[in-house]
């Protein structure tokens, strides 16, 4: 095909035409430079849309089934608060599912139901129970749909208060200091939803701060933190302790220690011989405290001095005299100075936990630690208590990853909330972080209960058992996630209400395939429609949810407006074929009335410069995709350097995430690759029609 070999011949670069050579690479790479801007936005706002979505329905589920008021007002319902084998207690989804009878009312023992009572509905003689032919509906989905999974949940609302307490020990005594704060606030309460199979996916893995807080509180027992002004903690048996630590490093595996400014250093640890910069705080003109890497501004009677090793024993060196020294505390030797050594700045070293003492182990001094690691570029090594140490580095198995436990005995593939002491375990969403939470943290829920005489507070003890990620949604930053009892108890004594509209019970329906929601909802509704439960229940989709409609009809928007202004950019981009083309025809007219006087047509002509269009379009989309694949795997490296060029975080966390992401949209790219091409031989559509109508014999005459 000649039309093809010419046109290639034409784009290739020239020293004679330098002039369109050089439009022809800069139109290149123009279109390259937009195709590269539309593919990471596009990719960038595509992925973040996708794991907004991914959160959302993970803890929220894709669709929601909810009753209609028509069910709250029917006889089935309302019966139980008229009857004394329900405990004249209105039942939820769940207690309904559970519930051996549907019908519950005794009229030989239960009081005469009003005139205007609702009129049972029966079906095939007995009463109409909507709960468990609405199980009955989703259990055939199921079987359709293998990967479909279903639970009910409930919303409630209590006033939480947690005790924050943290200790920080003392520089160089053994004197701890508790410090108690409290955080008191208004929450709203999730059911957890065990068969859940996306929820692990959204909590948050422990963090150092976590662990530490549950390892230095381990010993203590804060079984009072209901009261107003709890009593400073007790410790707690050697069994629990013992149960507890065993929960925890069954769990981790230490890797990596810390030992804090102010950590009594055991100068044992130091093998070989040392000379370590120091100062001692004298007393009585000999040194009392040992500070390693401290300087002589610390106090007015330190002096500065070494810590240094000869054979097996150490002395604190000054310019004027030695002391020998020992970390042994009374000490009984006239030439020996007991003294206690302390660390000046952190340390972190390499650590082992011997397994063999914490089977045994009733306190923190008896669980051993192998460590090693350097202090002042001289090597330590040796074995220490876990006591006054903090964990640095860890592994986690993956029972701990998949379950967020609090460290006590579960079985490894229990998915549920567990009970620690008494108190509930419950979940927090992130947020809660930033007001300084950690985990083990201990308080309780306060929640009233109207007695015949007064409106009493109820309160239940609970412990933070872990934290996960809600996304960025109303209701995730919010809700607390709780046992199911929990809920139950507090809806049965008081009335809750929804915060956005959100019914207070009601089923949630998982699968794999978002896509795929729309049409397991209409199966859902032809179903009940078919057994006559359409009126008892509400069938919607996460893109219908109260909380997230506006913000998903935003997302609509966004994307066409991003779409249309990435068609407007192309559009504006691919104009530089036209200048170019036109050079170039009037660069090779000459060539163009030859061709035509040999007998080529007006067609081929025209598709001549087309195909030079076509492929600078298509090369242009080839070289842009390129950039963007390797920008998108160097996200991070872009957003630090563009932060660090707008002075503060590009991408704010608590909207876009912890990380960004930096797969490219398929979608994009197929958009990219069709549009792209087309728009480039539309554009060589003008000049190749202009060459088309040129005469051979005027050119060829002129």
């Amino acid at each position: 095909m000649f039309e093809f070999k010419i046109a290639f011949k034409y784009l290739l670069f020239k020293k004679r035409r330098l002039s369109a050579s050089l439009i022809t690479l800069l139109s290149i790479l123009v279109i390259s430079a937009v195709v590269w801007l539309v593919l990471v936005f596009l990719s960038v706002t595509g992925g973040i849309e996708k794991n907004w979505l991914k959160k959302l329905t993970s803890l929220n589920a894709p669709i929601r089934i909810a009753p209609t008021e028509k069910y709250y007002s029917s006889y089935y319902y309302l019966v139980d608060s008229h009857s004394s084998n329900s405990n004249y207690l209105a039942k939820n989804i769940s207690e309904k599912l559970d519930s051996a009878i549907s019908d519950p009312y005794d009229e030989n023992s239960d009081m005469e139901l009003p005139y205007s009572f609702p009129k049972p509905q029966y079906e095939n003689g007995k009463l109409l129970d909507p709960i468990k032919k609405l199980y009955s509906v989703l259990e055939d989905q199921k079987k359709e749909n293998l990967d479909l999974a279903f639970q009910d949940y409930e919303i409630s609302a209590a006033m939480m208060r947690l005790t924050l307490n943290r200790s920080k020990k003392d520089l160089f005594t053994e004197f701890k200091d508790d410090k108690v704060s409290f955080l008191t606030q208004m929450t709203y309460l999730l059911s957890e939803t065990e068969n859940n199979p996306n929820f692990h996916t959204l909590i948050l893995d422990p963090t150092k701060d976590d662990l530490n807080q549950i390892l230095h509180q381990m010993d203590r027992s804060y079984s009072d933190l209901t009261k107003d002004i709890p009593t400073y903690p007790t410790f707690v048996s050697s069994d629990i302790f013992q149960k507890r630590l065993r929960g925890l490093f069954d769990n981790i595996l230490v890797e990596k220690i810390e030992l804090e400014k102010g950590y009594q250093f055991d100068l044992d640890l130091l093998k070989k011989d040392v000379n370590l910069n120091a100062i001692a705080l004298m007393e009585n003109q000999l040194p009392s405290t040992i500070i390693l890497g401290g300087d002589n501004n610390f106090s007015s009677n330190a002096l500065a001095g070494k810590v240094i090793k000869k054979g097996a024993d150490f002395y604190f060196q000054t310019k004027d005299q030695n002391y020998k020294i020992s970390n042994i505390i009374n000490v009984h030797s006239a030439n020996v100075h007991s003294a206690h050594v302390h660390l000046a700045e952190d340390l972190i070293a390499d650590a082992t936990l011997d397994i063999e003492s914490l089977k045994k182990a009733s306190c923190f001094s008896d669980v051993k630690l192998d460590i090693n690691g350097k202090i002042q570029d001289f090597l330590f090594q040796g074995k220490i208590s876990l006591k006054d140490v903090n964990l640095s580095k860890v592994k986690f198995n993956k029972n701990f990853i998949k379950t967020p436990i609090f460290y006590n005995n579960l079985k490894k593939d229990s998915k549920t909330l567990s009970s620690l002491d008494d108190k509930n375990g419950i979940l927090l969403p992130k947020n809660y972080q930033n007001s300084s939470v950690l985990i083990g943290d201990s308080g309780y829920l306060s929640y009233s209960s109207m007695t015949m005489s007064s409106n009493q507070e109820m309160r239940i003890p609970i412990y933070v058992k872990g934290f996960y990620d809600p996304g960025v949604l109303p209701i995730g930053n919010k809700c607390i996630i709780v046992s199911k009892d929990l809920t139950k108890t507090i809806n049965a004594t008081t009335s809750s209400f929804s915060f956005d509209g959100t019914p207070l019970n009601g089923v949630y329906v998982w699968m794999k395939d978002l896509k795929k929601a729309d049409e397991i909802k209409a199966k859902i509704v032809k179903k009940l429609e078919k057994e006559n439960l359409a009126s008892f229940f509400t069938v919607t989709t996460y893109k219908d949810f109260e909380f997230s409609r506006d913000l998903m009809q935003q997302f609509q928007s966004d994307r066409t407006l991003f779409t249309i202004i990435a068609i407007i950019i192309l559009i504006a981009a691919c104009s530089n074929i036209i200048s170019m083309l036109v050079l170039l025809v009037n660069d090779k007219k000459k060539e163009i009335a030859i061709l035509r006087s040999m007998g080529a047509s007006s067609k081929s002509i025209a598709l001549i410069f087309g195909f030079c269009g076509f492929f600078m379009g298509l090369v242009s989309s080839f070289l842009g995709i390129f950039i963007s694949i390797v920008t998108l795997k160097n996200l991070d490296s872009v957003i630090r350097i563009l932060s660090a060029i707008q002075g503060h975080s590009f991408f704010n966390a608590a909207f876009f995430g912890s990380k960004m992401p930096n797969e490219i949209s398929v979608n994009a790219l197929i958009f990219v690759l069709i549009l792209t091409p087309i728009l480039a031989v539309v554009a060589g559509l003008i000049p190749a029609i202009k060459a088309s109508k040129i005469h051979p014999s005027s050119i060829l005459r002129s």
